[in-house]
């Protein structure tokens, strides 16, 4: 039997895809996940990226396919979870995964105010791509509880204030409205510029998406095709 799997194997493995290790946890008797043997799945690890590095890597090697960045991922991102002995999941893989309940449980982010994951550093400059099932635990994992949400301390919320169409309310999230807005391409232009609640944030401002990663991310939203 080799020796286990480290966090810092998988991190080196994902690194030349402009991808990053998003944190990982021992799964509990709660979690019901399986591998393809039929094994029990003991540890995930997830994978998403972190402003502009993933970008180039996407751009050069694009699928011409409906969803080029799910076949993107999948195709760049399966071989090396085989290589490791892992299996591959990708968010809108059927059974749909709690990702974002996983993100929480990897990594110290927490629900900002318009519903994006926060991070510390990156602020809402960042997603998560898939993640990679282990039968056996891997080593090293960086553990996660001592930070707080930079939320608590942001007393003037702007993401909440900047919308133009105040889709942000504590009822809810009017996605019709922002959609009706983002096509329309009216000022401010998010469809181009990007999210103005999401840019509103001061955290991360260094790894805000640059303009063409951007407004591929709102062409999606909406249903055109960027």
């Amino acid at each position: 039997m080799g020796r286990p799997v480290g966090y810092r194997d998988i991190s080196d493995a994902i690194a030349p895809t402009g991808m990053v290790t998003r944190g990982g946890f021992a799964t509990g008797p709660h979690d019901t996940l399986t591998m393809p043997d039929g094994q029990a799945v003991r540890c995930v690890v997830v994978v998403g990226n972190v402003g502009t590095t993933m970008w180039p890597h996407f751009r050069a090697e694009q699928p011409a396919e409906a969803h080029p960045l799910d076949t993107w991922t999948r195709a760049t991102l399966g071989p090396i979870a085989a290589t490791m002995g892992a299996a591959f999941v990708h968010p809108s893989d059927e059974p749909f995964q709690p990702f974002q309940r996983w993100a929480q449980r990897a990594d110290d982010v927490w629900q900002s105010p318009i519903g994006l994951l926060i991070h510390g550093e990156y602020g809402l400059w960042h997603a998560y791509r898939g993640a990679l099932l282990f039968s056996e635990m891997v080593t090293g994992i960086p553990t996660i509880g001592d930070a707080v949400s930079p939320c608590l301390s942001c007393a003037d919320q702007p993401c909440l204030s900047t919308c133009p169409v105040d889709a942000f309310t504590p009822g809810g999230y009017d996605a019709a409205a922002c959609a009706v807005h983002v096509r329309a391409g009216a000022d401010p232009d998010c469809l181009h510029d990007g999210c103005a609640a999401r840019r509103a944030c001061p955290v991360g401002v260094a790894l805000v998406y640059g303009a063409d990663q951007m407004e591929f991310h709102m062409r999606a939203f909406v249903g055109m095709r960027a």
